[in-house]
């Protein structure tokens, strides 16, 4: 056994699709079997049901887009709110006055 952080060596390179995955696609493909033009012609069918169709499209939202994350934020007791980049800015304004590092 390696001891930790050393690098994997031997097996399966990273991101690589084991031999089940591989098997499963070719068989989908041989049958010519794809679920995303199905789900595309699902969706643009008027005949489909509403809900389906925005579950249709919420779903591959998730494939277009990124996520959306949190940011990073603080609220000052008058309720000025306080990005990091507001932070950032502050610090360069001190270091550029001369002021102490522990500003921010």
């Amino acid at each position: 056994m390696g001891a930790k952080g050393d690098k994997k060596t031997g097996g399966r390179p990273k991101g690589a699709k084991n031999k089940r995955t591989l098997e499963l696609e070719n068989k989908l493909r041989e049958a010519g079997f794809d679920p995303v033009s199905i789900l595309v012609d699902m969706a643009v069918d008027s005949k489909t049901d509403d809900w389906l169709r925005a579950k249709i499209c919420l779903d591959a939202l998730q494939y277009l887009f990124p996520k959306r994350r949190a940011v990073d934020s603080a609220v000052t007791v008058d309720g000025h709110i306080e990005t990091w980049e507001d932070r950032i800015l502050n610090v360069n304004r001190a270091e550029t006055n001369g002021e102490a590092d522990d500003q921010a």
